[in-house]
């Protein structure tokens, strides 16, 4: 399913169908993986096809979905790159060992950005889905609003806006989340330090600098949504600068966000599978509910990863 690095101008083009060719043009600019794009789309990937099916987020279904790229007794995984702290839950999934995180994060942020696009016209459930992809496998009150924050943006740019208008909209977002968490303490810890990432993003100017980012967490959504406020004539400068801060992780967030606005295009990476992504954006942008015409996603993943063709003709479902 690779494709050559040419302009997709025969699908649909506005409102946030270009952010998942994007991010993994963003995913493969930071080289987690030798082999393209790593366990950050892929995941993302795998959410975009709970969206189509069941149109929001149900967490037991979705950690199913997930598992089912993961290893089991008769195939291997076809999770590249994944995060340590992923790997770890995967293995616990339907287990009573099974964990979630407890510290500060950012990774569930950089997988939930699907829910923007699918989400764009309903902000209520915007939030309700992001909170519930936070909360699958992480505890802390901070990463889930960021999520929030980072569904928001992206559904921000699949309307186009940037600057003070783009970063009000975060921000009104992430308000709104912060009070859910709040009020709903159950499977959410550490609330206390809600309002200073909710002020961090209030403080977020529409020119500046992207400072140290330090450790990955929270505070690179909001680098990810400052990288990306701007409008640009050079999206793939503003995924090259986020690549350079912060490697696949932040060049994942940054590349959805920019991307959502700039629309499906060619862009400087050779992005593997690049017409799939092209078309799950055009169909979380157009609603349309259906899967039966797409590959299995472990089939599609299998061939990157082992260079194994099995099956690749066999719809969805």
């Amino acid at each position: 399913m690779s494709d050559p690095i040419v302009p997709l101008f025969s699908l649909v083009n506005g409102e946030g169908a270009g952010a998942l060719l994007a991010a993994a043009a963003g995913d493969v600019a930071g080289g987690a993986s030798p082999l393209g794009y790593s366990a950050l789309t892929q995941q993302a990937t795998v959410v975009s096809y709970h969206l189509l099916v069941r149109n929001g987020i149900s967490g037991p279904d979705l950690a199913n979905e997930w598992a089912e790229l993961g290893a089991d007794g008769t195939n291997p995984t076809v999770f590249r790159t994944a995060s340590p702290e992923f790997e770890e839950w995967l293995a616990g999934v339907n287990t009573p060992t099974q964990r979630r995180v407890r510290r500060p994060d950012c990774e569930p942020a950089a997988r939930a950005f699907p829910i923007g696009i699918w989400f764009r016209r309903d902000p209520s459930n915007l939030v309700t889905a992001a909170l519930e992809v936070s909360r699958l496998t992480h505890m802390d009150a901070t990463t889930a609003v960021a999520t929030a924050a980072l569904a928001g943006a992206m559904a921000a740019s699949a309307f186009g806006q940037t600057g003070m208008d783009f970063l009000a909209a975060v921000r009104e977002i992430a308000e709104v989340a912060s009070a859910r968490v709040v009020n709903e303490t159950e499977g959410f810890v550490d609330a206390a330090a809600l309002p200073g990432f909710v002020d961090q993003l209030s403080d977020l100017k529409a020119a500046g600098g992207v400072e140290e980012l330090g450790p990955p967490g929270p505070n690179w959504v909001s680098a990810a949504i400052r990288l990306a406020a701007d409008a640009s004539s050079d999206p793939a400068g503003q995924i090259s600068r986020a690549v350079q801060l912060g490697g696949s992780m932040l060049g994942t967030m940054v590349g959805g966000l920019v991307g959502a606005r700039a629309g499906l295009r060619a862009w400087p990476w050779a992005v593997p599978n690049s017409t799939w992504f092209a078309e799950l954006g055009v169909r979380l942008v157009s609603g349309k509910r259906e899967v039966l015409d797409l590959p299995v996603p472990y089939y599609v993943e299998e061939t990157l990863t082992y260079g194994i063709e099995r099956d690749l003709g066999r719809p969805f479902g």
